[in-house]
């Protein structure tokens, strides 16, 4: 501007001109100078202005959350802590009658602050806890959870928590059906056929996704106590892990073990097979397993979506509470295995459930916004809570478990079982009882003992037939491992275990 002024007045004469005329030119020049001034002064005003509004446009977004964050959060109140204890696992393979977006236009209106999520960077394979108490001010050691799957426990609980011979025995030739199927390479496959001369019916249609099988065995064995360093079969679960270990896929994401994905199932397999070497991880020390478990581990806490918490078949899709179930047990298995979870991604994920809660929290539905609770659901979220923190004096817990108790175990439904067998298992007392007496007997009677399938059982799940029959042994023995497979949360003082 400057320069345009000055040339503008630059005026260059030939002739040198008379007194009068450089007077009457020093008043007119006076005149333009004066007019100049306002000219700038405006001029600058104006450009003040425009500078202003154009730095708050380039001003970095993040920064300004940054700040409105810091703001709102003087005010926060501090979530409900966390309890640091052992996990279960979740146990649905696939949900084939789901529309996959039906939950995205419901995911909008969960919230309209977005979850505060952690920076995946910040977790470290390196970082090892003493104990959940380092994680959390939580005074629930690791150990404890598993403390039960030791030979001299195993007898003590089965006993004092309501199995009975008959139960260990399904368990027993139930895990023999699994090594029976085993294929060379160390893996399992939910469509069995062709494993050793197998000719049993009901294969599963996932014939891809050997990992998720895999992850489901090594879970049914490690329940018992097996493990690659001890127990029975230590055989199948040395060639389990090494299958296990050479099946991950690094990314900068984390660890990727979903393999070929055909429909639906990835991220119940990433939550399966996250669970599954956190476990071999906790019960063995095996240091070869820290890596690709915080690597797992890492691929769920960055695929969490960033606006309602959850999970479900693509990262940070939208969630639903069948997914949610399993990467959240899974988040608990990594704290069971020392590896450090950032805070944030349960904060999300009780942000989603409670997006998902009915009756007072005590029920639950599919996904935020989709009518009616379902008893499946309901049994899977409650585990959920149980897990990061609610305590028996909840009256949303106890009316959960009230409905569970009036429900009752399903002839048709495993999946719903295996969940609520969960919940009444922590919560005990006569609700327990009443469970485990029709849930137990009722595994018992419907295992298979003729043939090539004698100690399987045959798919009695809406949603089984993608896993088929390897599906529905795994979690049958999980299932009436229950005494014994993780010490009950809520009377785990009362559970006095000699070694």
């Amino acid at each position: 501007m400057a320069t345009t002024i000055q040339n503008s007045g630059a005026v260059r004469t030939p002739e040198r001109p008379s007194v009068t005329a450089r007077l009457d030119g020093a008043q007119t020049k006076g005149a333009k100078w004066s007019e100049i001034a306002v000219t700038v002064g405006v001029s600058t005003f104006l450009h003040a202005i425009v500078l202003f509004l154009c730095a708050m446009i380039v001003f970095d977004n993040r920064q300004l959350e940054e700040i409105f964050t810091t703001i709102a959060s003087i005010n926060e109140v501090e979530p409900e802590p966390i309890t640091e204890t052992s996990l279960i696992q979740p146990e649905e393979i696939i949900q084939t009658n789901v529309d996959p977006n039906q939950s995205e236009s419901n995911a909008l209106d969960v919230a309209d602050v977005p979850v505060d999520m952690p920076n995946i960077n910040d977790l470290d394979p390196s970082m090892v806890l003493d104990s959940v108490e380092a994680d959390s001010g939580l005074n629930i050691k690791i150990g404890d959870a598993m403390a039960g799957r030791s030979a001299a426990a195993k007898s003590q609980l089965l006993k004092e928590q309501g199995g009975n011979d008959a139960s260990e025995a399904a368990v027993l030739t139930g895990l023999k059906w699994l090594a029976n199927h085993q294929a060379d390479d160390g893996s399992w496959n939910f469509n069995h056929v062709g494993t050793k001369g197998c000719d049993c019916s009901q294969p599963g249609t996932l014939k891809a996704c050997k990992t998720g099988a895999t992850a489901m065995a090594m879970l049914a064995y490690m329940g018992g106590g097996h493990t690659h360093k001890k127990g029975d079969y230590q055989k199948e679960m040395k060639g389990a892990v090494d299958f296990m270990i050479k099946s991950q896929k690094v990314t900068p994401e984390g660890g990727d073990f979903r393999g070929i994905v055909s429909s639906n199932e990835g991220f119940y397999t990433q939550g399966l097979v996250t669970i599954a070497l956190c476990e071999a991880l906790a019960l063995t020390k095996d240091e070869r397993l820290r890596t690709p478990a915080f690597n797992a581990v890492k691929f769920i806490v960055n695929a969490q979506n960033p606006k309602d918490g959850g999970w479900r078949y693509q990262p940070r899709q939208a969630g639903d509470t069948s997914v949610v179930g399993w990467q959240i047990m899974a988040l608990k298995s990594a704290q069971m295995s020392k590896i450090k979870v950032p805070p944030q991604t349960f904060r999300g994920a009780e942000k989603f459930l409670d997006a998902c809660a009915k009756n007072g929290g005590s029920q639950y539905t599919y996904v935020p916004g989709s009518g009616d609770a379902k008893n499946s659901m309901t049994a899977a979220a409650l585990l959920c809570r149980i897990y990061m923190g609610w305590e028996p004096n909840k009256p949303a817990l106890k009316e959960g478990v009230a409905h569970l108790d009036k429900a009752k175990p399903a002839k048709g439904d495993m999946y719903y079982n295996y969940y609520a067998t969960q919940v009444m298992h922590h919560w005990g007392g006569p609700e327990w009882q009443r469970w485990n007496a029709v849930m137990r007997d009722q595994l018992v009677k419907t295992q298979l003992k003729q043939g090539h399938a004698t100690g399987s059982w045959n798919v009695a799940d809406p949603h089984g037939g993608s896993g088929g029959r390897l599906y529905m042994t795994c979690l049958a023995v999980m299932t009436l491992e229950v005494y014994y497979r993780h010490l009950p949360i809520y009377q785990r003082e009362n559970v006095k275990v000699d070694f």
